[in-house]
């Protein structure tokens, strides 16, 4: 099942950065199966869901399926920004449903994770968390030297193995947006945690509810606000 609110695509379209955090969580209970949103950040930098949906596990199908769905519920918007883990169903499945160059970006947390897995030292102390963060490249370049100079090997991993954009200091500007991290998307996670022991009916009606609230919350602090007119959005 796929869920996409047009309030929700209308807000991502005309009124958020192109930018989307897309990531997965487990159904609890006897619910087996998993819940995909796609995310975006208002202007207040709050989470606010574009798209949700459910289906049994992360393969590389089900992930397809979704991007799928995600694709034709918003078009292909300029300067696209995706974020996501480095799953290899989702990290193939942005790629091959969206084709016109969108910016797919890696999450810098699983891209550490994975890589200590493997790799330990001083030198990647030092070095591989400026390396991610930095906003210039001779920065970068300076970090980046000196973990190849010390270790070839973990580089040439990094590069071989972790093939989507995690250097801050590569992103491109137009999506003005920076993160590095997807925890937008692990924000959803969490912003549903009671609720994912449901019948997938039931959640997915549930979300909805939870939706509009936020629309009422932003609604009303929007009203507080001097210098232009607030405008009802009726869900239909």
């Amino acid at each position: 099942m796929f869920v996409a609110l047009k309030p929700c695509i209308d807000g991502f379209l005309e009124g958020c950065r192109p930018y989307l955090g897309i990531d997965s969580t487990v159904l609890t209970a006897k619910w087996k199966g998993q819940l995909a949103a796609a995310v975006w950040i208002d202007g207040h930098n709050w989470m606010f869901p574009v798209a949700y949906g459910v289906f049994g596990s992360e393969t590389k199908d089900n992930w397809e399926w979704f991007m799928k769905m995600l694709h034709k519920a918003i078009g292909f918007p300029p300067s696209l920004v995706i974020s996501t883990d480095a799953g290899k169903g989702i990290d193939k499945a942005v790629t091959k449903v969206f084709t016109n160059g969108v910016e797919h970006r890696e999450c810098m947390r699983h891209l550490v994770k994975n890589f200590q897995k493997r790799f330990r030292g001083e030198v990647f102390e030092k070095n591989l968390w400026p390396v991610l963060r930095c906003y210039r490249q001779t920065t970068h370049d300076r970090h980046w030297n000196e973990m190849l100079k010390a270790c070839p090997k973990a580089t040439t991993w990094l590069m071989d193995n972790h093939k989507q954009l995690w250097a801050r200091s590569k992103f491109s500007t137009t999506s003005k947006c920076d993160y590095v991290t997807n925890n937008i998307a692990e924000t959803f996670n969490s912003w549903i945690r009671e609720e994912k022991f449901l019948p997938v009916l039931d959640l997915m009606d549930k979300i909805r509810q939870l939706i509009m609230e936020r629309f009422c919350t932003r609604s009303q602090l929007a009203s507080k606000l001097s210098g232009f007119k607030v405008l009802p959005y009726v869900m239909k």
